[in-house]
């Protein structure tokens, strides 16, 4: 006998990151009409959503805790980029049928991010139609302190964390049938760099997270800062120092940070760099000139390829 929804959401999802309901202020959560959250003083809210969809964003293929929880970290990315803190989220599930063993593997991987980042699931919708999963996620920060993409000033150095370029190679590694490889787990469970952004609050003069491409997403820095910027092909962190070319700098899914700083904070992006464990490189410069300059280890400026396109 097949479930309906009410079932299936009160089977396997009404009990996700449950643990942490009342640690956000939740008052109703799953199962009613609509959740109640106990507004916070002296707070702003920080809201993000984002879509996926089978073969275009993730492969169906894959296991699916590694697509529940991919789903929620490229949503808690933007919070990141923001230096919020999580508070809770919703998921719209859209399937083609319900395959109870896959649901449960499903639901592990929405566990596994609630844990981690302490957030409970409030709510959602359950449909029938091809693999997509639309997660919407809140997070807070003190009032006036969020980072956003306008901010950035002329001289600042340009900053990104981890490593650029392994999420694609991932992917690749993921659609020629290899398993295991550090880059597959970089693309099928992204890191949200959420305490590395709340330690960027009073640092960051402007940030994104790096979903669409670094230097098509630092394009979004320059047009809102309206400014322009030199980065230096060489000095982008790869893994296994493996030097980007035009064409891999822009491929996308790497989920860090990319932000802006006054060079006078060097040293504290330095200690926060070392006290969280995560490599921040800088890797260019904001300009006056409204354009984006990419420069290769002989000083020319290079073509790079377009980033993602969303249509």
């Amino acid at each position: 006998m097949s479930l309906d929804e009410h079932t299936l959401i009160q089977k396997y999802f009404s009990d996700v990151g449950s643990a942490f309901l009342a640690e956000k202020g939740v008052r109703v959560s799953v199962g009613d009409d609509a959740a109640i959250i106990n507004n916070t003083p002296e707070k702003e809210f920080v809201v993000s959503i984002d879509t996926s969809i089978a073969e275009v964003h993730f492969l169906s293929s894959m296991d699916p805790s590694d697509i529940a929880y991919r789903s929620v970290a490229i949503a808690l990315s933007d919070l990141a980029a923001c230096g919020a803190s999580p508070s809770w989220f919703t998921l719209a599930l859209t399937v083609e049928s319900i395959q109870e063993e896959w649901i449960k593997d499903f639901c592990k991987g929405l566990q596994s991010v609630c844990d981690e980042f302490r957030i409970p699931l409030v709510g959602g919708d359950t449909t029938k139609g091809p693999l997509s999963i639309t997660v919407q996620v809140m997070g807070y920060c003190e009032e006036g302190c969020s980072i956003t993409r306008k901010g950035a000033k002329a001289g600042d150095g340009i900053y990104v964390s981890g490593l650029i370029g392994s999420a694609s190679k991932g992917l690749d590694d993921l659609k020629k049938g290899l398993e295991g490889t550090d880059e597959i787990l970089t693309f099928t469970r992204p890191q949200a760099r959420i305490e590395l952004g709340k330690n960027l609050v009073g640092i960051a003069t402007s940030a994104i997270d790096i979903s669409d491409g670094l230097v098509q997403d630092l394009g979004h820095i320059c047009s809102q800062s309206n400014l322009g910027c030199e980065v230096f092909l060489n000095k982008v962190p790869t893994r296994k120092n493996i030097p980007l070319t035009h064409k891999s700098i822009n491929s996308g899914d790497d989920y860090e940070i990319c932000f802006t700083a006054n060079g006078l904070k060097e040293q504290i992006i330095k200690s926060v760099s070392e006290e969280l464990g995560i490599p921040i490189t800088k890797i260019g410069e904001m300009t006056e000139k409204k354009f984006i300059k990419v420069i290769d280890s002989e000083g020319k400026d290079i073509e790079v390829n377009a980033g993602y396109d969303h249509f």
